[in-house]
């Protein structure tokens, strides 16, 4: 953390000085101060910042200004808005600021929270990496993914996916990795970009799914059967053969198609989704599951949910995460789950990685949950592992700490 530069800008010298201090207490060293919009833009054009923070009442510029001038002139990435004012227009602001290209890390009241600032700080490093990822995948060229997919150098991990009420595996999801001959680790962004961008996610989608068919035949032998959760890109689905060719794949393994979970992203049902529709449509007709993956994270609305013919609601880790401790993203979140149970999909939390919100979420009633918390992602052979050995210590220990908080 200690490499990024932050500009803090608030006419208050006692509201600046303690967000200052704050970042400067989680190893930010280069932090600075602006005392209005006019000061901050003269300093954003001096110097390069990755993160700005931003009053929205200042005299001479406010916030609203200065974030779109930000936004405008590309002067940074990120930012994080802070005011004194109701947090509903607070998160309004910010949800203006993303749609004008900024990467909005959170909207606070006044005075902020260190937990909040941990927060933002740990999202700010995960996009980092997750932009360096889309800045490098061009290292990779088709030769490497047709090479990856031929001798079987990519391959899948699979994260268990458990009842919220008694932890039963309920199923897995299969996540594609790559440990590349020369390049070493790849990460799934970075090779699934590129496969899209040099068309190739059909070959590499039909590949993986086959390796996922076949590993879930192999459980089925062994007496251990539960659904496959498997990713589709949304540049899949303007396919026409793709409902056709995932079935043809699921009866030459002899799986009924309703004990797969077709995974699409929430961006694939935004703007124009009549193809969509079609392909998600024919695989519906021919019995398979399909789940709305990474909600929360987009602009999806429920009308675009009812167009949807789902089974299934992913509610992404940025709705799940640390949410006990915040009462407005509680209040989303809660909403979200009952439009989901009106819509007769079933939820399931991602991300989950502590035991206060997997608590929460048990109370909301959530169907399901995934996440490190109960299991990283593993290889076929450690799932067993897991499933025979490690779930048993999980349920146990979850068991003990609900008996001990009923106790208190």
């Amino acid at each position: 953390m200690n490499k990024l530069n932050v500009l803090v800008v608030d006419d208050s010298n006692v509201q600046r000085n303690h967000v200052m201090n704050m970042c400067l207490e989680q190893g930010v060293t280069n932090v600075k101060g602006a005392i209005n919009g006019i000061d901050a833009i003269d300093k954003l054009l001096e110097d390069k910042f990755d993160l700005v923070f931003i009053d929205l009442e200042m005299p001479i510029m406010d916030g609203v200004e200065l974030s779109r001038k930000i936004a405008k002139d590309k002067l940074a990435e990120s930012v994080i808005i802070l005011s004194s004012k109701d947090p509903s227009l607070i998160s309004s602001i910010g949800t203006m600021a993303e749609s004008d290209g900024l990467t909005v890390l959170g909207t606070f009241k006044k005075p902020m929270q260190i937990s909040d600032l941990e927060n933002s700080l740990n999202r700010l490093k995960t996009h980092k990496n997750t932009n360096e990822s889309h800045k490098i995948y061009n290292r990779l060229v088709v030769e490497d993914l047709t090479k990856g997919i031929k001798e079987k150098q990519i391959t899948l991990f699979y994260q268990p996916k458990l009842t919220c009420k008694g932890l039963l595996l309920k199923g897995v999801e299969a996540l594609a990795r790559w440990n590349h001959p020369t390049l070493g680790f790849v990460s799934p962004v970075e090779f699934i970009t590129a496969a899209e961008e040099f068309g190739v996610i059909s070959e590499l989608t039909h590949y993986l799914f086959d390796i996922a068919l076949k590993q879930k035949v192999q459980w089925r032998d062994h007496g251990i059967n539960f659904h496959l959760a498997f990713n589709l890109s949304p540049l899949s689905l303007a396919d026409d053969n793709l409902a056709n060719n995932i079935s043809s794949q699921v009866e030459l393994h002899k799986i009924e198609p309703k004990e797969i979970v077709l995974e699409v992203t929430e961006n694939a049902i935004c703007g124009e989704i009549s193809t969509a529709i079609e392909t998600l449509a024919k695989l519906r007709l021919k019995g398979f599951k399909l789940a709305i993956d990474d909600y929360g994270t987009g602009f999806a609305n429920a009308q675009q949910l009812s167009r949807v013919p789902a089974t299934e609601l992913k509610l992404d880790r940025i709705l799940v995460d640390n949410v006990a401790t915040r009462p407005q993203q509680l209040a989303i979140l809660r909403s979200t789950v009952n439009l989901a149970k009106d819509l007769g999909l079933t939820t399931v939390a991602e991300g989950v990685e502590n035991f206060d919100d997997f608590k929460l979420l048990l109370k909301l009633n959530v169907d399901l949950v995934q996440g490190y918390y109960f299991a990283k992602p593993m290889d076929a052979n450690n799932l067993v592992h897991w499933l025979q050995v490690d779930l048993a210590k999980i349920r146990n220990e979850l068991h003990e700490k609900q008996s001990h908080e009923s106790d208190n």
